[in-house]
């Protein structure tokens, strides 16, 4: 009897561990105090930043596609890219990572054993990418507001148009959160 519910408790560890985290698109933000948003009316692009398996590369594929999508989405909140003396500073940074899971640790169970010893445990990686948004106040170089979304990779090279796909679904919920003009 004792067997059976092991058998039980393994099965429902590993078919839990199996599924695939639902966290897509998780966004949060941090706002400046006492910031007014209605005087901020241009921007200014600070170099994007992407962090890959051999370091933070500023001169990235993937830039043009950031300064894109995230452009389209401060044009909508009426704000207006300017050359030099804008109103916010626009840093940008796009962060990788694995993450490891834990999926079973399998027991053995031998005479003279209460409780079954671990042999083996099974695992695997999660690829996660992060979008960080800073808009620093160039007057007081301040943040004025800061947000960051996070959502599940492939465990594959992405091409353009998925990258072009992601950036712009992590730009426009990072956007959702973006505080009305007062």
């Amino acid at each position: 009897m004792r067997t059976a519910y092991r058998i039980l408790a393994l099965t429902a560890l590993i078919s839990a561990c199996l599924m695939r985290p639902i966290y897509a698109g998780k966004v949060k933000t941090q706002t400046g105090e006492n910031i007014d948003f209605s005087r901020y009316k241009t921007y200014q692009w600070l170099p994007p930043r992407v962090m890959t398996k051999v370091g933070v590369v500023e001169d990235h594929p993937a830039n043009p596609v950031l300064k894109e999508v995230v452009g389209r989405q401060l044009s909508q909140k009426g704000l207006n890219e300017a050359a030099d003396d804008a109103d916010l500073l626009i840093q940008a940074y796009v962060l990788t990572e694995s993450v490891p899971q834990l999926e079973a640790v399998i027991m053995a169970e031998g005479p003279g054993m209460i409780y079954g010893t671990p042999i083996a445990n099974m695992g695997r990686y999660n690829r996660e990418g992060t979008l960080y948004i800073n808009l620093i106040d160039r007057r007081t170089k301040k943040s004025a507001w800061l947000a960051m979304a996070k959502d599940s990779l492939p465990n594959r090279t992405l091409e353009p148009d998925e990258i072009r796909a992601k950036l712009d679904k992590a730009a426009t919920n990072i956007f959702k959160k973006y505080p009305a003009k007062k």
